[in-house]
This record gives C-alpha cells, sequence and structure tokens, in this order.
C-alpha cells in the first residue's frame, strides 16, 4: 500500500496538512480525485491517522513548558492517569520503561501553577521535574520512514 507516491503524499501533508488536492496533486503527478482517493485509503488502513495543527503556546499564553518525570507508586497507576486526564495543562503523557515510567508534558501559565499541579501528583507519585527551554528538533517523520 506504500507505494512512492504514497510517500510523497504523507510527506507533503506533514508539510502542511491544508494542502488542496489539487496542489498535492500536481506534486505527485496526479489528479485532484486520485489524491482524494489515495488519502481516503490511507486514512482507512490507519496510517493517516488525523490532522492538527502547531499552535505557539507561549502566544497562547502559556510560557511555561516542563517535563515531569513520575514514579507511580504501586496499584496507583489507573487514579494516576485519571488525574493527568483531569488537568488541561497535561498536554502529552508518555509511558516508558524504567522505574520513572510516565513522562508528562505540562504547559502553565505560571510556575505557581505548575507548583500546584506537582502537588496532586505527590499523593501518586515521586516526581522529577524539568523545564523545558527550547526544542532544538520538532519535526515530522522524514519520508526514509514511510515503508
Amino acid at each position: 500500500m506504500i507505494d512512492a507516491i504514497n510517500r510523497k503524499i504523507i510527506a507533503a501533508l506533514q508539510q502542511n496538512a491544508r494542502i488542496s488536492y489539487a496542489e498535492l496533486g500536481k506534486k505527485v503527478h496526479l489528479s485532484a480525485p486520485a489524491v482524494a482517493e489515495r488519502i481516503r485509503k490511507l486514512e482507512s488502513a490507519g496510517i493517516i491517522t488525523g490532522y492538527s495543527v502547531k499552535v505557539d503556546l507561549d502566544k497562547l499564553g502559556y510560557p511555561i513548558l516542563a517535563m515531569v518525570q513520575c514514579k507511580v507508586y504501586r496499584a496507583k497507576e489507573r487514579e494516576f492517569k485519571a488525574l493527568l486526564l483531569s488537568y488541561d495543562e497535561v498536554i502529552e503523557c508518555i509511558n516508558v520503561t524504567g522505574e520513572q515510567a510516565f513522562l508528562v508534558k505540562l504547559a502553565v501559565e505560571s510556575l505557581s501553577q505548575l507548583d500546584a499541579i506537582l502537588e496532586a501528583f505527590i499523593d501518586l507519585s515521586d516526581t522529577n521535574t524539568m523545564m523545558i527551554l527550547s526544542t532544538p528538533v520538532d519535526r515530522a517523520l522524514p519520508e526514509t520512514f514511510i515503508k
């Protein structure tokens, strides 16, 4: 299902998910209906799982980003996950190997807001907080990954 044309379509959509079928068709040398059909098939197969918009959190009023490593106490994982879902400030959570099995990314307006969230975490986990200074690499998958 993933041929050279589909790889180019996926790469182009990662660069600009709002690209028109006509413009995308020009890039891959197909008609707009043919591109639309290929995209529909990629979506149906679960290869394309959604579309998103990148935003500048600082300009939205959330200048502080933090990563929190969490070592969740035994038998508290379900409760911890529910707690994470209750905070809009939690913008990502990754379950990883190792003792500190959760990496939680937070976007907050102030350090006091961050402190309040961390206070809520302490009943369920040990935490280690790191402030995000910058994101030197933030890119879509390269075409070579799309096989």
